[in-house]
């Protein structure tokens, strides 16, 4: 089982890098980009199909976080010109058919799930420690390390510099921040253009381990939304540990001979009960509220 847990960890790390992704990009733009982790898949396979044409890793590394990079900012720079005065749900749902759109396009350019596996780059996979019977791999440290850096390092800049304050004003009020001379569409292409290389680099930590096929790299989506439910799409350190206990979760149901071939429902699972407990809560609220 502590194979299991150690595994669940270092998925964990990616988990929650995923969900800050998706808990910053509400924060600051105010849209659920589903298309996140597609945008993040599509980088990634773009970095290991110029590795298969001889292509050094590093300069490949540089070209699929660009790539990544300039993606989202194109959603982001469509979704700031032709939807910027919609609501959250019109967003989103652009957000869900782009999805859509960049799964069908990276089956038809890398190939399905049983043709389309590449052989990512294992740059973390060396032990960084021993416990017990069970190596750590540094994979572990770098995914937690990653993210403890981005909630907390993010916080800090949200709240103690300029350029964070105006960030804030963009995802509150994008209109009076462009009055007053806030330049909101560049903050917000930025943003956007940040969440995509950031995205590539998580789905280039987790595709050693999920096997390298397009199809189930950008469905890790639904496991960021799940995480970022935890967080209720507002708190960094909640989406953080939300993140984690996604991860200990997976490894403790991989763990167990009965449930192992189920434990791909756990977000599912999370997302449904945290509906319940949230609309349940709702309706104690306006119970005791006449």
């Amino acid at each position: 089982m502590l194979n299991s847990l150690v595994a669940g960890l270092t998925s964990g790390g990616v988990y929650a890098l995923l969900g800050l992704c998706v808990v910053l990009t509400y924060r600051l733009v105010a849209v659920v980009n589903f298309a996140m982790a597609g945008v993040g898949t599509m980088g990634a396979f773009i970095m290991v199909s110029l590795m298969d044409l001889g292509l050094p890793w590093p300069v490949a590394l540089v070209v699929g976080v660009v790539a990544g990079s300039l993606l989202s900012a194109l959603i982001g720079s469509g979704l700031v010109r032709w939807f910027g005065e919609h609501d959250e749900r019109t967003k989103a749902a652009v957000t869900v058919a782009l999805f859509v759109a960049i799964g069908a396009i990276g089956l038809r350019l890398f190939g399905s799930t049983s043709t389309g596996a590449r052989r990512f780059p294992t740059v973390f996979d060396s032990p960084a420690f021993t416990l017990g019977d069970v190596v750590v791999p540094q994979s572990v440290l770098v995914s937690l390390a990653f993210a403890a850096l981005i909630t907390f390092g993010v916080g800090l800049m949200l709240s103690r510099t300029s350029v964070g304050l105006r960030l804030q004003a963009l995802s509150e009020r994008p209109g009076t921040a462009q009055v007053v001379g806030i330049p909101a569409p560049k903050l917000a292409i930025a943003v956007w253009a940040a969440i995509g290389g950031v995205s590539t680099l998580v789905i280039l930590l987790v595709a050693p381990r999920l096997g390298g096929d397009f199809s189930t790299l950008s469905g890790l989506v639904t496991t960021a939304l799940a995480v970022a439910m935890v967080g209720s799409f507002k708190s960094l350190p909640l989406t953080l540990l939300g993140g984690v206990l996604m991860g200990l979760l997976e490894g403790f149901a991989a763990s167990l001979d009965e449930i192992q071939k189920y434990r791909g429902v756990v977000p599912f699972l999370v997302i449904l009960v945290l509906l319940w407990w949230r609309s349940r809560n709702e309706v104690w609220d306006t119970a005791h509220s006449r």
